[in-house]
């Protein structure tokens, strides 16, 4: 009896610590929202979340980092909190983020793909592990960055035939389109936000803004300056020197030709995971997209 008053001391310091510590949201079995998206007569890792707050204000298709996946970092964070700001959120899985014309991804790529995706416990584990890691680094070294290894993939099919990643974009913006949404918007982290550039110029379906977070430096011949649509960029204080250049070398550009529809976000002490930022991150890209399709007609 004299040890009890200690013992619950200690567990409440044990629960105080652990409070304090970047949560990633845990799923017990498959990822919230779980939805293979058919690609013609097959189908893709994919995860689908209609808006909670009773007004429809669009939907978002999310493109996740390379080597990550439908849940990882910002794009997890916003793809479950976006909801409740009334978005639907999409979520695809890509193997690929840069193909040349007529190159199918390989079939290797997508057998490994399927047996990750059979465990995505250990995939919540992995990186809460590593936002963990991210967000205990001091801020000021600005040139650390974890990367998270692990792949969500398709699910497992007895046969595979390639599926491209314009093929992948063009049913997840086809489905979003069918669906009656007035206002698409892509949304893509590193090299997602590339992808989701690139994705404007070869998709038929009209897309009504975009956000890039911390995106480095665009390939050869990708550029901004020809987008007419609203551009975000969010930039983390805690990103690689080499991101930090590349989103003020574009700013520095739109702001040379006298492109208005560009601004610049940036989320001091954020790093990759956006762990100790998730509701900050939030609150800007809902912030950001309603100045830009709702104030006007919400205006007294």
């Amino acid at each position: 009896m004299i040890f009890l008053p200690s013992m619950a001391l200690h567990a409440g310091a044990l629960d105080e610590t652990s409070a304090a510590k970047p949560q990633i949201l845990r799923q017990d079995s498959v990822t919230k929202g779980y939805e293979p998206l058919a690609v013609g007569d097959q189908s893709i890792a994919a995860a689908y979340l209609p808006q909670t707050l009773g007004i429809s204000r669009g939907a978002i298709l999310l493109l996740h980092d390379i080597n990550e996946h439908i849940d990882s970092a910002a794009i997890g964070i916003l793809r479950r909190q976006l909801p409740a700001y009334g978005w639907n959120t999409l979520s695809i899985k890509i193997i690929r983020f840069t193909e040349a014309s007529g190159q199918e991804p390989l079939d290797t790529e997508e057998r490994a793909a399927a047996a990750d995706e059979a465990n995505p416990a250990e995939q919540a584990e992995t990186e809460e592990t590593a936002a963990t890691e991210a967000e205990s680094t001091p801020a000021d070294n600005e040139n650390t960055e974890t990367a998270d290894t692990t792949e969500t993939a398709e699910p497992a099919e007895a046969e595979f035939t390639a599926i491209s990643t314009a093929q992948r974009l063009d049913a997840a913006l086809l489905k979003l389109q069918q669906e009656g949404h007035e206002n698409i918007v892509l949304i893509g982290q590193g090299a997602g936000g590339e992808l989701a550039l690139k994705t404007l110029n070869e998709t038929a379906v009209p897309v009504a803004a975009l956000i890039m977070i911390n995106t480095g430096e665009l390939a050869e011949g990708t550029s901004m300056t020809e987008t007419a649509i609203p551009i975000l960029e969010i930039l983390g204080s805690r990103q690689k020197d080499t991101i930090k250049q590349a989103v003020l070398q574009r700013r520095i550009q739109m702001k040379t030709e006298q492109k208005t529809n560009y601004q610049l976000r940036r989320v001091n002490g954020a790093s990759h995971y956006f762990a100790s930022s998730s509701r900050r991150l939030t609150n800007l890209v809902h912030g950001w997209l309603y100045k830009q399709f709702f104030e006007e007609e919400d205006a007294p």
